[in-house]
């Protein structure tokens, strides 16, 4: 019987508990409707002591892409002292704000190892519109080229974050669930809708650059306005 996500995380787990993993998380689209086998990534996080080296974490991605035969296996280590100060120690947090990985924290799954709860954490909770800000801060920094991205990957990143800024907007609203394209699309205003669903084509389009040109002025249009809103 062939593998699944959990099967190639658990072996991963007990070859290297001893070398300072501690637990094991799958995040993102593998725990939504939207999750396609062979085509969605599978996100991964692996909580690690302090000690850990973060050269590891490439060697532990690989093998997981090995075991599980599946080249888009993703895979980053979370040390916990970034969720308890704010300080950024892995690459995971140089992406993702911390305190955005904690408002996410609930609809992670675990899959092995020590079960964190949100109280073991110290750093403190935020809400909607302090993401949003997050977000909106992100993207300025993509703009003046001091968030790194992989050339050619800068346009899927910023799709990203926009469509995770829309899910912010909503969750102020009160919607409620983890992150995924449809359901931003499903829980869109008018003003979101077109937004929505530019991001969602370009998705299906499998990040076409083109495509992603095509809805740009859209994007800078809305954006600036949010800007104005959360001055």
């Amino acid at each position: 019987m062939e593998k699944t996500p959990e099967d190639v995380l658990k072996e991963i787990f007990e070859e290297y508990k001893d070398q300072g993993l501690v637990s094991l998380y799958l995040y993102g689209s593998i725990l939504t409707p939207d999750y396609k086998e062979g085509e969605s990534d599978i996100d991964s996080i692996g909580f690690v002591n302090e000690d850990m080296p973060l050269a590891l974490e490439n060697e532990i991605k690989n093998k997981l892409c090995e075991k599980s035969g599946f080249d888009k296996f993703g895979f980053r280590f979370l040390y916990k002292s970034e969720l308890d100060t704010g300080v950024v120690k892995g690459n995971l947090g140089s992406f993702i704000h911390p305190q955005l990985l904690l408002l996410d924290f609930p609809y992670w799954k675990h899959v092995a190892g020590k079960i964190f709860s949100r109280s073991d954490f110290s750093l403190k909770d935020i809400g909607a519109t302090e993401a949003v800000k997050i977000r909106l801060d992100h993207l300025v920094r993509m703009e003046n080229g001091s968030f790194k991205t992989h050339p050619g990957e800068k346009h899927i990143l910023f799709s990203k974050v926009l469509a995770r800024i829309m899910y912010h907007l909503q969750q102020e609203r009160g919607s409620v669930g983890p992150f995924s394209y449809s359901s931003v699309l499903q829980n869109a205003n008018e003003e979101e809708k077109v937004i929505a669903q530019a991001i969602l084509d370009c998705k299906k389009s499998k990040w076409d650059e083109a495509v992603f040109e095509e809805n740009l002025a859209l994007y800078n249009s809305y954006i600036d306005a949010l800007n104005v809103r959360f001055a």
